[in-house]
């Protein structure tokens, strides 16, 4: 779909785009926003759009066109520019705005995408469909249907390539607002998590539509939002109000409705339109597109960026802005969130040794962060051997704000070499060195002259990847880690070990310095790392964990602590969950040591959470009651099995469940007869089976290896079998009697 040219305000769709959009607000609007009081104020340029007024300012194409009836609370809407399809097409392989990587379809998981799901602010990205109603955008059309986002005629399904569209333009927003402790996801919030209720509420947001919204809240525009909409209670939150893209005037390109989306949301959390000169000015221009070309192509997120490459926030650096407000004060002061914390040290004496995997003779280094304010940068160690430090720095996968400067100094502080491409925003590094210490440093920075194609480095942030290699001849060797293993952790249990078969080797040191367990996504206010210091077997580590990033951190005063003391101290090392309902998702967890120059290898565990399942079933004929747990999921499992009545009940305690399945009961009953013979098969892990008033013939307890509790209480037994297995085992008998006892590994 191509637009036509101005006429009186009104960008001309193509006759099929028309046809369309006739069919879906009416011939009657079309014909009032056709004799809509415009004036033309300027003659068209080919940077920029045709110059209107008007006397209500409402931010649509081809100038400030009035969105009738739609101030609400003090609120107005404010919408983006559609999208020239001739000219982006003419323009987009030469800015090179396609992604870097290659973005596969997810299948599922394309709705599940979430940025930072550790925050309490979000934007959602809606692209299945929605009905919009009992909102201020329905003034005058009582129900808005937004269809799916659609690029193959059939709404219904997303396919493949659709799919793959949905994770690019999630990829896109989440760069452009990455800099922020906000979550942009496509996995659907509850409303109350849109709405700022107020009093101690701390979770609200906004929606964003994708698609072909009927009837169009702003006909001929790219999208449209309410100014200061972020977190909108409106008429006490039974409803969110969003925003929306529209296909109509952004097509389904991944970039233009990314752009358009930042553009819409950037109006919620209280951004006005970049422009040129004043709208008192007859030159004025509601959009500016932007100036420079090829890849460092620029222009601000509050003007129109679908043009060029890179699209920043702005506070009106360039020649003859129509505003200067601070976009990064506005969103994080006036929206209940702020920066994202930072992630790596700001400074050379901070800095710790770079992340990467370490080899026989080179250290590979791989390493992702974001560059989050102005005056951020982000610094790294690294302790080479003789040969070339190889680095290359790029912003992605999707890059659209951060131009990179990499930098190189020696162990005092003295610049070695520095890359910043003047028609580039990525940098690489490949210096010969003698060996030693060096440090990295990745930057923000500006290009050229801001009043003619260049900027400042007021926007230059987002995220960065940065790999490559260096050699460690001649220094000394990394620290190994192997033997991973996983953990099944059952719901409402105490910490348990993830991985107590680790093992840490090192080539040429006998102690180390530190170490960091990390999860690679914690959900807030549930999960938690944990280390229960033993100096006989682990010396003087000693751990501290930061549940914000889901960290532990092990470390080692005078890092004297041994290999075999850290082995032993992540060995020990503790997953646990705070929630009584936990998100079931399963956590990564890495480890990774130091030697006080170099990193270890990354090596990841698997945390799955869910309950333990155990099966009980009665045989009528036998008399025999028989327990038995799943051997397949190491855990700990208990049980009590207790005379009420004319049942007996059995019931799991903790996360032990009766059943095979989600759907499992907490207890069960059978018939009591005058001799039950209960037999309990247990497997790994530290059961505790209690039996409580029953009377049997004989009782069998195969309680497996672990550290086991058998609590018998006024029962009254013939024999009485228990197998402790390996470990250490207790056996209480209270008010209990017995004809015969076999116990084994039992004391």
């Amino acid at each position: 779909m191509s637009l036509g040219r101005s006429l009186t305000g009104i960008n001309l769709l193509s006759s099929q785009a028309v046809g369309r959009w006739i069919t879906a607000v009416g011939i009657a609007s079309v014909i009032g926003l056709i004799n809509s009081p415009c004036e033309t104020k300027g003659p068209q340029k080919a940077d920029h759009q045709t110059l209107h007024t008007c006397s209500q300012e409402s931010c649509l194409p081809g100038g400030c066109r009035a969105l009738p009836g739609l101030d609400v609370q003090g609120k107005h809407a404010c919408a983006s520019l559609a999208v020239d399809f001739n000219r982006f097409n003419a323009i987009a392989g030469a800015a090179k705005m396609a992604p870097r990587v290659a973005l596969a379809p997810v299948g599922a998981g394309t709705f599940a995408l979430h940025s930072r799901p550790t925050a309490t602010k979000v934007i959602y990205l809606d692209f299945d469909g929605h009905v919009t109603q009992n909102t201020p955008w329905n003034s005058t059309n009582a129900v808005i249907t937004t269809t799916a986002y659609d690029t193959d005629g059939n709404p219904a399904t997303f396919s493949s390539s659709e799919q793959a569209n949905i994770v690019e333009i999630w990829q896109r927003i989440s760069e452009c607002y990455s800099p922020f402790d906000v979550d942009v996801t496509t996995e659907p919030p509850a409303i109350a998590d849109l709405v700022n209720g107020g009093g101690g509420d701390t979770k609200w947001g906004i929606r964003v539509l994708f698609g072909d919204s009927n009837p169009s809240p702003a006909p001929g525009s790219g999208g449209v939002a309410y100014v200061t909409g972020f977190g909108w209670n409106y008429q006490g939150g039974a409803v969110d109000v969003p925003c929306f893209v529209l296909t109509a005037g952004v097509g389904t390109n991944p970039k233009t409705n990314a752009d358009a989306a930042v553009h819409e949301v950037g109006h919620t959390v209280g951004l006005s339109h970049d422009g040129l000169y004043p709208a008192s000015d007859s030159r004025h221009v509601e959009y500016y597109l932007g100036q420079g070309t090829g890849k460092v192509g620029w222009a601000p997120h509050m003007g129109a960026g679908y043009y060029v490459p890179i699209v920043q926030w702005s506070k009106g650096e360039y020649a003859n802005p129509s505003n200067t407000q601070d976009d990064l004060s506005i969103i994080t002061t006036q929206n209940g969130f702020g920066y994202r914390p930072d992630d790596f040290s700001s400074n050379q004496s901070g800095s710790k040794a770079v992340p990467g995997t370490a080899g026989a003779t080179s250290f590979a280094v791989n390493v992702s962060g974001v560059i989050e304010s102005r005056t951020d940068e982000d610094w790294f160690k690294i302790t080479a051997g003789s040969g070339l430090i190889k680095l290359d720095a790029v912003g992605g996968p999707v890059n659209t704000m951060l131009d990179i400067q990499l930098s190189l100094y020696d162990s005092k502080g003295v610049l070695v070499v520095a890359a910043n491409p003047a028609d580039d925003v990525i940098a690489s590094i490949n210096k010969s060195v003698s060996g030693g210490t060096f440090y990295a440093k990745i930057e923000g920075v500006a290009l050229g002259d801001v009043l003619t194609t260049g900027y400042t480095d007021y926007g230059s942030l987002g995220q960065y990847t940065i790999t490559g290699s260096f050699s460690t001849v001649g220094i000394k060797g990394a620290p190994v880690l192997t033997t991973t293993g996983d953990l099944f952790y059952g719901i409402k249990s105490v910490p348990q070990p993830i991985n107590p078969n680790i093992k840490v080797a090192d080539p040429d040191n006998t102690t180390l310095a530190s170490a960091t367990i990390t999860i690679q996504t914690p959900v807030p206010n549930q999960d938690v790392l944990s280390l229960t210091a033993n100096a006989s077997t682990m010396g003087n580590i000693a751990s501290s964990y930061d549940a914000t990033s889901g960290t532990l951190s092990l470390t080692s005063a005078g890092a004297t602590a041994t290999v075999a003391q850290f082995q032993a101290a992540l060995r020990a090392v503790s997953y646990s969950n705070t929630s009584a309902t936990p998100a079931v998702t399963p956590r990564k967890i890495n480890f990774l040591v130091n030697d006080s120059l170099i990193n270890s290898n990354t090596l990841t565990s698997n945390v799955t959470i869910g309950y333990y399942y155990i099966t009980a079933a009665y045989n009528a004929g036998t008399k025999t009651l028989t327990i038995a747990d799943n051997a397949s999921i190491v855990g700990d499992n208990a049980v009590a099995v207790t005379l009420r009545g004319n049942v007996i009940s059995v019931e799991g305690a903790g996360a032990t469940r009766i059943g095979t399945s989600a759907s499992s009961q907490q207890a069960v009953t059978f018939p009591y007869t005058t001799d039950v013979k209960v037999i309990v098969n247990f497997t790994t892990g530290n059961d505790s089976v209690s039996l409580v008033s029953l009377k049997s013939s004989a009782v069998t307890l195969n309680l497996g290896d672990g550290n086991d509790l058998a609590n018998l209480t006024y029962c009254t037994l013939g024999t009485l079998t228990v197998d402790g297995g390996a470990g250490t085992d207790v056996l209480q008998l209270i008010g209990t009697t017995t004809t015969t006892k076999v116990l084994i590994s039992v004391p």
